[in-house]
């Protein structure tokens, strides 16, 4: 087997040789060339389109993003519970400096003694110029609606990934029902085609034995309509591959620049095969009734959630920083002026009353959790229906199937006969 190289290499030398001896064989080897790239076609089957389009598609790569979403929004919530530092600096320069106002002779520590007593006396307890800054830390060490929020995170990650599940299955589906369509329709182009010929021959065979006075006009006139309604009915045919062929193309999310034909061909041996027992279904086995199963319990989670806000949260907190003061602002560099002050403490807050607002939310969870029931519920009936029909439209198709392979061995039997009265 010779190495795309080595015929690369063949035909180049082939190439100059001609142009050397025939430079009229150049056009022919172009045309050649052109004819042998077009027909370089690749040959899909139905599993590498489906695969392409696992790959490609839209909706999966969609789906997909929003797994890398929820993984996010969980790491999002983990930081809530880590340690939060913020570090904060503050200039403040007093055109006017704040005053305490008191009594002379209230306060002893305050009294004027040149002053009248019940006198109004003002002091300043800051300078002009004041820098502060300082570091503040802060640690949850109790939120229960956080904690169960973070137990919530993995269910919304096994919903995204069922999501994932749903749109492979979907896209899945949709390429296969397309695969199928265009091999249905080129068998049905097939299938007229050969009946063209056959009602073309016996059209010719007809207009024979009426100029011999065999046969009237009108028998010549009636298989005429029915060759003009057939070669009809093949262009409609051919445009509908065309159209099936586009679906795929999309389907698989396939450039359109990029040709490609089917490998396989419709079997109809192995479509006698297929049973339609439909009893017994377990609905499980379709993604949709697991994925509304999923947001129950993700639902009945969220529930949980806002009824854990019910509870005190506990915060630790811990601050350290200085805060130099000088009339001056150049002041404010003096090393002498810097004194350091640290404190910690605990932050309890306990939810009192907000407005019934909590109340509300668990309210419109639980209704939520009685859609999804109901919901779930319609799933069940709809899986039946679909069963039932599919069970239906398989016994129609194949009896169908039945009824037209013994058209076509009547219309071959039929051109036989008249080939032998002839």
């Amino acid at each position: 087997m010779y190495t795309l190289k080595c015929i690369w290499n063949n035909f180049y030398l082939l190439l100059l040789s001609l142009i050397m001896k025939h430079k009229s064989s150049i056009i022919f080897l172009l045309v050649l060339l052109a004819g042998a790239a077009e027909a370089q076609t690749n040959q899909l089957t139905l599993e590498q389109c489906v695969d392409y389009a696992l790959k490609n598609n839209t909706a999966i790569k969609n789906s997909i993003i929003d797994t890398e979403i929820v993984s996010n929004n969980k790491s999002t919530l983990t930081s809530r519970a880590l340690p939060q530092v913020d570090a904060t600096s503050q200039l403040t320069h007093n055109i006017n400096i704040q005053k305490i106002v008191l009594e002379n002779g209230v306060i002893p520590a305050f009294t004027d003694p040149t002053t009248p007593s019940g006198s109004v006396i003002a002091f300043q307890l800051q300078l002009k110029n004041i820098w502060t800054s300082q570091v503040t830390a802060s640690q949850v060490l109790f939120d229960k609606s956080l904690f169960t929020g973070l137990a919530n995170a993995d269910i919304y990650k096994t919903l995204a990934l069922k999501n994932v599940e749903r749109s492979q299955i979907d896209v899945a589906e949709m390429v296969t029902k397309a695969y199928y369509g265009v091999l249905v329709s080129q068998k049905q182009l097939d299938f007229l085609g050969n009946n063209i010929q056959r009602v073309d021959s016996l059209f010719g065979e007809t207009q024979a034995r009426l100029k011999n006075g065999l046969v009237r006009q009108i028998s010549v006139d009636r298989i005429e309509v029915r060759l003009n309604n057939l070669k009809e009915e093949r262009e409609r045919a051919s445009r509908l591959v065309d159209l099936n062929m586009a679906l795929l193309r999309f389907q698989m999310n396939l450039p359109k620049e990029e040709a490609f034909t089917l490998a396989e061909n419709l079997d109809e041996t192995a479509l006698n095969n297929i049973t339609s027992d439909g009893t017994d279904f377990d609905y499980t086995r379709r993604i949709e009734y697991d994925i509304i199963k999923t947001q129950l319990v993700l639902s009945e989670s969220e529930t949980k959630v806002l009824k854990d806000g019910y509870y005190p949260k506990l915060n630790a907190f811990a601050t350290t920083g200085y805060n130099p003061a000088a009339t001056s602002f150049g002041d404010l560099g003096q090393s002498s002026r810097y004194f350091n002050y640290t404190y910690v403490g605990l932050d309890l807050r306990i939810p009192v009353f907000h407005g019934f607002e909590k109340k509300y939310k668990v309210q419109n969870k639980t209704l939520e959790e009685r859609k999804l029931n109901n919901s779930l519920e319609n799933l069940q009936h709809s899986i039946d229906l679909q069963l039932q029909q599919a069970s239906i439209n398989l016994s129609n198709s194949l009896e169908s199937l039945k009824i037209q392979q013994r058209n076509m061995d009547l219309a071959k039997e039929n051109v036989r006969i008249i080939q032998l009265e002839n």
